[in-house]
């Protein structure tokens, strides 16, 4: 139900995301179907491609063969032991039947292809055959010559031939007969020919090789002679016994046009079903032959693969598409802002409910919409009440009872309460509030005057928005920084304060989130008698004061001041002011800094009064300290220009004053702390010009250059090892070496020489600071410089 109320108060949003949504999902229907199609499209193609591959290397085989068979058969023809036979009218002799044996010995055995040679004898009507016995008969070849008397010469004709058994269990093949003859005799039969039968055996390996060569795919391949029968390959497995393969050649039959296979299209491919299982059909004609090859593949075996791709495209697009969700949520949300933002800048803590729209409201546009109405309508009653001075006498009626409502009867009360607001009732508690506009200078001088009259009536309709939840409110404009709120509360007092409290906070926090301006309020106790409205008013005015404590954008109650304040003594808070002011000519920042601190946690709990009165005695005395400071300082510390400005008692709340004050503190130590390093450094730069100067004075030393400067030797020490990186001493032995290994290497005095023109009288305390300083004894270093 949570969610719901959630979906039906963003129904706007739920429709810019439906939109996009359905939008990328059309698109990526549209790609993954376009892509499909042409996958599909070129698989098929493939498909196609590979059966016309297979079907035209079976068609060139027995291309090849038909015409490796007419050529023999036709040299065979030509052959005159073969005429001669052939035309034989007497009785044959030993060299007439001894052609059958060299039939047998040069063909048949050398192509094992070739099953039979036969030689008809138009005269004998007899067959000389190389099968079986020399006289062969061969009836079911003459039922096939006795079926079509006109047999074309060299066409290769499909029948069966028994090759063993018995007369009455004949086993049969079947082979291929290539029948050649030139003549025909009055009855129009072929007068003497030659007969050359072939196996099948080749075609049927074929067959049986391309239908086995993929076991994942059900490919079967047929061929169809030239009056459309199937061509019986294996005599016990007859084709023509599948419905299966009936059914696909009856499609084939009303599929494709015979005249285009004779002619212009001697290959293609369809689709056809067959026992609702579908089938993708190749085919080629073959011209020398008459025959067609047909490849019958289930088109679930060819688009095997396509169904995985097509798994795959699925999955990627409801991948995408899921993805496409989280990102559509995203820019839905960043198209919504803007609406979003509206909807919160027009309701009171809309950002923390869980819908904006009421039952009954279409989305929100409507909502905006009724909210942009109920706006205009109060700016028109605002705009009415300046032009017809409704707000003058407003702020005239309060005045009058925040003033004299002591003073009162009962009548004049009510007629008081009637021009405020008419739903006002003295029969109910009263609380006041006054509002106070944080920072108001600010907002005087960085606003217009229309951008404060639109903020200011902003402060006071959204605050009297969120009190009218609890109570009936009047809220009057004083003009200033400050707003006057009269209420008419329920009959649990306490908790009504609470839940007033409650109401100006969130106002508090719309107001600075949406209008970048905040403000305090002070809240009275609340009130039985009309009569005391007056002081309690004086006193809320007088509370509102204690944002200088509290902060801005504070609520502030007498219970928060009571529980706050009262708890320290002001001459406590004195006593630890003088503590401050004592710090303060110490030149220890961190410590004074730390006592002033104290000084203002103890300020805190005082009263209002008490607070202004400490912090003008802070100031005073931290003044009258820099003077007394100056007046025995060489260097005269200046006065921070925060502390001799009004603004410093002008700040709203205490931490700002007490950030300024510790500003001037840290001022006035930093400026001194400079003033000391630049003394310092001359003192520093006095020592090292001393020193440089009366280097070969042998009683030179740290207590004559303090004499000198009549300042002490610890402090001259101490400024040295800042200054100048070691103590005095070590810096005239610096000095004094730094000029003897000068005199080394310009001239020729020896060492006793040149260590009294440095200034030291003792030669083995000079050999030992000099190899201390460079490595060697004074000695080696002059003789490496001759070197």
């Amino acid at each position: 139900m949570k969610l719901w109320r959630i979906v039906q108060g963003k129904k706007y949003l739920l429709r810019i995301f439906l939109w996009i949504n359905c939008i990328i999902l059309l698109i990526l229907l549209s790609f993954s179907s376009l892509i499909y199609v042409n996958v599909e499209k070129n698989v098929f193609q493939s498909e196609y491609e590979g059966s016309q591959k297979v079907l035209s290397q079976m068609k060139y085989n027995i291309d090849y063969l038909d015409t490796m068979i007419r050529k023999l058969t036709l040299s065979t023809y030509g052959n005159n032991d073969v005429k001669a036979l052939m035309y034989l009218n007497d009785e044959e002799t030993y060299d007439h039947l001894n052609t059958i044996n060299k039939l047998n010995a040069t063909i048949v055995a050398n192509y094992p292809f070739v099953q039979s040679i036969y030689i008809y004898n138009n005269h004998k009507k007899m067959y000389y055959s190389t099968f079986g016995d020399l006289y062969h008969k061969d009836a079911e070849l003459d039922k096939v010559l006795s079926a079509n008397p006109h047999i074309t010469p060299l066409k290769a004709i499909v029948r069966k031939m028994q090759t063993g058994g018995t007369t009455e269990k004949p086993t049969y093949d079947t082979v291929l007969s290539y029948v050649m003859f030139e003549n025909v005799d009055e009855q129009g039969f072929m007068d003497g020919a030659i007969i050359l039968n072939v196996k099948l055996d080749w075609l049927v390996d074929n067959i049986r090789t391309i239908n086995q060569f993929d076991s994942r795919t059900q490919s079967d391949l047929y061929i169809l002679e030239d009056n459309h029968q199937f061509m019986e390959t294996d005599p016990t497995h007859l084709i023509a016994n599948d419905a299966s393969a009936v059914m696909i050649k009856q499609a084939f039959e009303a599929s494709v046009s015979q005249e285009l296979v004779h002619s212009g299209e001697p290959a293609g491919f369809f689709s056809t079903k067959v026992k609702g299982e579908k089938f993708i059909v190749s085919y080629i004609y073959l011209e020398n032959t008459g025959w067609t090859l047909l490849e019958a593949k289930p088109y679930k075996e060819v688009y095997a693969n396509l169904k995985q791709l097509m798994d795959t495209i699925l999955f990627i697009t409801a991948a995408v598409f899921v993805g496409a969700l989280l990102l559509t949520l995203s820019v839905s949300q960043g198209i919504y802002r803007p609406v979003r933002r509206l909807m919160e800048q027009t309701s009171l803590g809309g950002a923390g409910k869980e819908s904006f729209l009421k039952p009954g409201v279409k989305d929100e546009f409507s909502y905006l919409t009724e909210v942009y109405r109920k706006s205009r309508e109060q700016l028109y009653e605002y705009n009415l009440e300046k032009n017809n001075n409704t707000s003058i006498m407003k702020i005239y009626f309060l005045k009058k009872l925040m003033a004299d409502s002591y003073s009162m009867n009962a009548a004049e009360f009510e007629d008081v309460l009637r021009s405020l607001n008419a739903s006002l009732t003295k029969d109910q508690p009263f609380l006041i509030c006054v509002l106070r506009i944080d920072e108001y200078k600010r907002f005087l001088s960085h606003k217009s005057l229309a951008e404060r009259e639109l903020l200011r009536f902003a402060i006071a309709n959204v605050t009297t928005d969120a009190l009218s939840s609890l109570c009936i409110v009047q809220t009057v404009d004083m003009k200033d920084d400050s707003f006057t709120i009269l209420l008419n509360t329920a009959e649990d007092q306490g908790e009504s304060v609470e839940h007033v409290e409650q109401a100006l906070r969130e106002a508090q926090n719309y107001i600075l989130k949406h209008y970048h301006v905040s403000f305090s309020a002070a809240v009275s106790r609340p009130m039985v008698d009309y009569t005391a409205i007056a002081a309690e008013y004086n006193s809320t005015l007088a509370n509102s004061s204690y944002r200088y404590v509290f902060g801005t954008k504070s609520v502030i109650t007498q219970a928060l001041i009571d529980e706050h304040t009262g708890n320290v003594d002001v001459e406590h808070v004195l006593a630890l002011v003088d503590k401050f002011i004592e710090a303060v000519p110490k030149g220890n920042s961190p410590k004074t800094e730390e006592k002033l601190r104290d000084v203002f946690q103890q300020i805190r709990k005082l009263d209002y009064g008490s607070i202004m009165l400490v912090s003008m005695q802070l100031v005073h005395h931290l003044k009258k300290t820099i003077f007394e400071m100056n007046r025995t300082s060489k260097e005269p510390i200046a006065v921070p220009a925060r502390l001799m400005s009004r603004e410093l008692y002008e700040e709203e709340t205490i931490e700002q004053f007490e950030g300024l004050l510790l500003e001037a503190v840290r001022s006035i130590h930093s400026e001194g702390e400079e003033k000391g390093i630049q003394g310092n450094q001359v003192v520093a730069d006095t020592i090292k010009e001393i020193i440089d100067t009366n280097y070969f004075d042998s009683s030179l030393s740290a207590a004559s250059i303090s004499e000198m400067m009549r300042l002490p030797a610890y402090k001259l020490s101490k400024i040295s090892k800042i200054h100048l990186g070691m103590s005095i001493p070590e810096y005239i032995n610096q000095v004094k070496l730094h000029k003897a290994v000068e005199w080394m290497e310009n001239s020729k005095l020896s060492i006793q020489e040149i260590m009294q023109r440095v200034g030291v009288e003792n030669e083995s305390y000079f050999y030992k600071l000099f190899k201390a300083k460079f490595g060697m004894t004074p000695r080696e270093y002059m003789a490496k410089r001759v070197r």
